[in-house]
């Protein structure tokens, strides 16, 4: 009897877990797009290709473009996104989480501008975050 007790409480809890998780990543994947929608897009800047960071730990970047709409990857990270003038607004996401949010602005051949872990983006932890395009 005992051993049931057990094993039913442990079916529950993992049943919880995996409703709490769904739910944890429908508030992330809600809070990074309500980010994205707070950001007015206009596709003027062209920011398709591939860049280089700064940083050698995020790895190679490569973005496609259609209109204002910015999707690729960043290293292991998928990228959506979209411009706004010259402003770059992305979400970088691993496994359907979304960990990292980013402001970069074109300045010729770079991107330029901060990194935040949260989302939506937050000043409070901003890191610097630099790409530059490669040359094809």
């Amino acid at each position: 009897m005992t051993k049931f007790i057990g094993m039913t409480l442990l079916v529950f809890s993992l049943g919880l877990t995996a409703c709490n998780t769904q739910e944890r990543y429908a508030r992330n994947n809600a809070a990074s797009r309500a980010w994205l929608a707070a950001n007015p897009a206009s596709g003027h800047t062209r920011v398709a290709g591939n860049w280089q960071p700064d940083d050698e730990g995020w790895g190679t970047a490569s973005f496609q473009q259609s209109g204002s709409r910015v999707t690729g990857t960043i290293g292991l990270y998928t990228v959506e996104g979209h411009v706004s003038g010259d402003d770059l607004y992305l979400v970088m996401s691993e496994g359907g989480w979304a960990y990292y949010s980013a402001v970069l602005k074109k300045r010729g051949h770079a991107l330029d501008g901060f990194y935040s872990a949260h989302v939506p983006f937050n000043t409070k932890d901003q890191e610097t975050l630099g790409l530059v395009r490669v040359k094809n």
